[in-house]
Parts: C-alpha cells; sequence; structure tokens
C-alpha cells in the first residue's frame, strides 16, 4: 500500500475512512463533514472489500457528483484485509512515514462512524447490548465535524493533538504500572499529525504487526494502546461536544467536579487484565532488533492466513508425512512461545 504524493500543494486534512463492505455508511452520510475543501484536504478510503471493484464505484460516482477529482482529492486505496479497521490504521501510518508530503492534521474513523440508522451501525438482537442501541463507536446525536473548526482549535493551541467526538465519552483505561490513559470508542478522532508520527514510529507499527493473532482482543489492545501512546503530559484531548480539553485523566476529573457534569467512562473490568496480556507480547516484541520484528510481524500474518484458510492440519500433514513432524512442533512452539508469549 502507497499514498500518492501530491507536491504542488499542502494538504490541511486527510479525511481517512476505513472500510469493509459499507462505503455507503459514508457516501450517504459525508455531509456531516463541514467544510471538507478539496484544494486543501483529502479523503482517503482505505478499503479492504471483497467486492472492491464496486466499492470504489460507489466511491467514483461520490466524487462525480459533487465535482470532486477522483484519483486527487477523493482516493481508494486497497489493503490485504487484516487487523479489521486497526490493522489499516497501521497501514495508513506506515506509508505516512514513508512519504514526502503529509497533511497537517488527520481525521479518521471506521467507515459507519457517520452513520446512525444502519444494522452495522446498531446493536441487534444476540447481542451484548440492548437490541436497537447504537454503537459507541459513532458519531454523538446533532453533531457535524466542521474541519475549518478543527483547524482553528489546532492553530489556536499548540498543545491540543487530539479531537474527539465521542458518542460513549472519553475512556479512561487503569494500568497497573503506570498512569491512567485515554481512549475513543473505535480508536475514531483526528490527531495532529506530528503527534502521531511522534507516538507510532515504525518500530512500533512492525510491533503491532508482529503480535497479530487474528482476534477481537488483539484489535481491542490496540484501541486502548493506541490512546495511551497520544495521553501525555504535553498532548491535550480536546471534546468537540462540550468543547473542554484536558491532558491526562487527573485533569479531566477535576474538570467534572468543578462543573458538575460527566466526560468520561470508565474502562470494562476485563480490558485491564487483556491490555496487560498483550503489552506482554508487545514489550517483548520491541525489544528485539528491526529484521527480527519484521520476520515475526511476516511470520504473524501467514500464520493467521494458514487459520482462516483451513490449511493448518493439512500442513500439519504434509510435514509429517515428509518425516519433518519436528519441524511442524517447533512451528507450533514458534507460535505460541515467541509470538504469542504464552
Amino acid at each position: 500500500m502507497k499514498l500518492q504524493d501530491q507536491t504542488d500543494r499542502e494538504i490541511r486534512f486527510d479525511i481517512v475512512v476505513f472500510n469493509y463492505e459499507h462505503i455507503v455508511s459514508l457516501t450517504d452520510y459525508f455531509d456531516k463533514i463541514k467544510n471538507f475543501r478539496p484544494d486543501r484536504d483529502r479523503l482517503l478510503v482505505l478499503d479492504c472489500s471483497l467486492n472492491h471493484t464496486a466499492e470504489k464505484q460507489r466511491v467514483e460516482e461520490f466524487a462525480r457528483q459533487r465535482g470532486w477529482n477522483f484519483g486527487r482529492e477523493v482516493q481508494v486505496i486497497k489493503r490485504k484485509n487484516w487487523g479489521i479497521d486497526q490493522g489499516a490504521r497501521v497501514d495508513y501510518l506506515s506509508c505516512l512515514h514513508e512519504t514526502k508530503q503529509r497533511p497537517r492534521y488527520i481525521w479518521q474513523f471506521q467507515e459507519h462512524y457517520l452513520d446512525l440508522r444502519s444494522p452495522w451501525s446498531i446493536w441487534q438482537e444476540g447481542s451484548p447490548m440492548p437490541a436497537g442501541e447504537i454503537k459507541n463507536d459513532t458519531i454523538p446525536d446533532n453533531l457535524e465535524i466542521d474541519l475549518d473548526e478543527c483547524e482553528r482549535i489546532y492553530e489556536n493551541d499548540a498543545h491540543v493533538a487530539v479531537i474527539y467526538a465521542d458518542r460513549g465519552k472519553l475512556g479512561i483505561l487503569s494500568h497497573q504500572n503506570g498512569p491512567e490513559s485515554f481512549y475513543a470508542g473505535g480508536a475514531n478522532f483526528s490527531v495532529r499529525t506530528a503527534d502521531a508520527l511522534s507516538a507510532f514510529p515504525p518500530d512500533i507499527l512492525d510491533s503491532y504487526r508482529a503480535i497479530y493473532d487474528g482476534t477481537y482482543e488483539w484489535a481491542l489492545f490496540m484501541e486502548l494502546d493506541i490512546g495511551r501512546r497520544l495521553t501525555r503530559a504535553d498532548r491535550e484531548w480536546y471534546d468537540l461536544v462540550t468543547h473542554n480539553k484536558f491532558s491526562d485523566a487527573a485533569a479531566l476529573k477535576r474538570l467534572e467536579a468543578e462543573k458538575h457534569i460527566s466526560l468520561h467512562q470508565s474502562a470494562e473490568a476485563f480490558y485491564g487484565p487483556l491490555y496487560q496480556r498483550y503489552e506482554k507480547r508487545f514489550n517483548a516484541v520491541l525489544a528485539e532488533s528491526a529484521p527480527r520484528r519484521r520476520l515475526h510481524a511476516l511470520l504473524s500474518l501467514w500464520y493467521v492466513d494458514l487459520l482462516a484458510s483451513g490449511s493448518r492440519g493439512r500442513l500439519k500433514r504434509v510435514l509429517n508425512s515428509l518425516g519433518l513432524a519436528l519441524l511442524a512442533k517447533r512451528m507450533r512452539h514458534y507460535v505460541a512461545v515467541v509470538l504469542r508469549q504464552e
């Protein structure tokens, strides 16, 4: 995956949308994004849909209807389907490190973030939440994202690193060996590009790939860790709903007490143990050399693909038939002990 360099203009915002089969949730509700300026902004759809051609055609028609240049200010970039939206975030940030021209700011979200009506934005029967309830990883009611306003927020305060609009309010994660940190529902928020690149250098991104295991738990760890790495004393989070800002959980809670308002939600009880389990694996990989991290990343992706294809049993039988049972055993040990730190 690669981003196109557009050296003839400065890019203000990248609007980065992570899509899998639901691009209509973006195209039908894009009017909730105000003051998108095609001469200054860029809409990037990172798509891993099975029917990529049809999704791309919908975006092309969307751009044509608005008089926007498809392939320039509106782009669809095909990516491998790994790690759902969190894998797409890793891919985008990796490309951003490698590209010459970068936006000043980023708004990034799942394709259904703006859509409050579709089934994939609403809890269904049999789900862990009450049926009919709108999911927390969507935009709050009656809110529009004004890019001009967001630009002013960033320009008026150099300490603002993140702008968010969270239906379920900002999450706070407690950590056994460190301070509390913020996280946004679905990891949908805006970020100053310089802060994103500083928080997520290539070794961090490679480590995310290296511990990828194809599970929802990995994606949840990513949501929590992305927020944690952007929670710093010199980085403020700005709430687009209440227009409050804070750099840490203590400051947020003081503001709640002073104004008698609620600005946050506490993490689910299982979030902490889950985070710590993946953090252990993450730190082990991060401590390795860059070549070994990249090797881990390739092997993790290969192994998850192998499991998804149902070929693991066939591979084991082939190796056994060739007298390579020891190799198969060592492969299992590598996955369990090295990749997963079990």
